[in-house]
């Protein structure tokens, strides 16, 4: 076992470890303030929609198909003036990456969830356990989950997209950060307490509620990105990366020889300072 994964078995277990600290701990008596009926409980396969991504991303013909596709949509929309390369230099798998990339899912799942308890207007989610609208809109979340690596895999490949014209350098993966990364997380999570608010009526609730599916649901989540970053991601990237070859996206060493020799062969119109 490689250290890396010692420290993310080792992080899972203390992110484990407080969500049930936090869950029979601290909410039963912040509960009791806010919620004097106690913490509601939670259908069982609410849960499962973390688990529904691994079961996709387990197919190596699906993850790499995310990442063509998402490839193919950045270049379509931002790449006509522009040419791709990698960077050499991967880096390494780290325990704090990691975390910052479940809160998206994390995020998305909780969203949902609020959605459902808002449509159906269930005072008690254990009213939905049998019913037949929740189930497959759970599947959704999860489906929608399961498209992430496509951005993920973008920048495990350290592409780059350089735009000489405007003398730039963009990572394509940021593009689908700012709607999936953490900060378009956190506008979801509001989103959730908003949702709440309307079908509680009070913010206390909502926020309870937040914490109560967060401790529930996020170390689940964090354990599928877990299994993705250790198992699936290694096996993904090679075959990737020799896909990258055969599109012309060179690696470069260095990134300002590709403006130097594009404003050679294009000295009528030379790159632009960046403003």
């Amino acid at each position: 076992m490689d250290r890396a994964a010692r420290t993310h078995i080792l992080g899972f277990v203390v992110v484990l470890a407080v969500a049930l600290f936090l869950h029979y701990g601290f909410l039963p008596f912040v509960s009791r303030r806010v919620n004097p009926a106690g913490i509601r409980e939670t259908p069982a396969y609410f849960l499962a929609i973390a688990l529904v991504p691994v079961a996709l991303w387990l197919v190596p013909a699906f993850s790499r198909a995310l990442a063509r596709g998402a490839y193919e949509a950045h270049r379509k929309l931002f790449g006509g003036e522009g040419v791709y390369v990698r960077l050499p230099a991967a880096e390494p798998i780290r325990l704090r990456d990691t975390i910052l990339m479940s809160i998206g899912p994390f995020a998305i799942d909780l969203l949902v969830m609020a959605e459902i308890e808002y449509l159906q207007g269930a005072a008690d989610l254990r009213a939905l356990a049998v019913g037949f609208v929740a189930f497959p809109i759970l599947l959704l979340a999860g489906f929608l989950t399961s498209l992430l690596p496509g951005a993920w895999l973008l920048d495990g490949l350290e592409l780059r997209l350089i735009r000489p014209i405007q003398g730039e350098v963009v990572r394509p993966a940021e593009w689908f950060e700012r709607t999936v990364g953490p900060v378009g997380a956190v506008a979801l999570l509001a989103g959730f307490v908003t949702l709440l608010n309307a079908s509680v009526g009070s913010y206390e609730r909502a926020l309870l509620d937040l914490g109560l599916w967060a401790v529930r649901l996020f170390p689940a989540v964090f354990g599928a990105v877990c299994v993705y970053r250790l198992v699936i991601e290694p096996q993904v990237l090679p075959s990737l990366e020799a896909w990258c070859s055969k599109q012309g996206i060179e690696i470069r060493t260095a990134l300002p020889n590709v403006l130097t020799e594009w404003a050679a062969a294009n000295a009528e119109n030379p790159p632009r300072s960046p403003s």
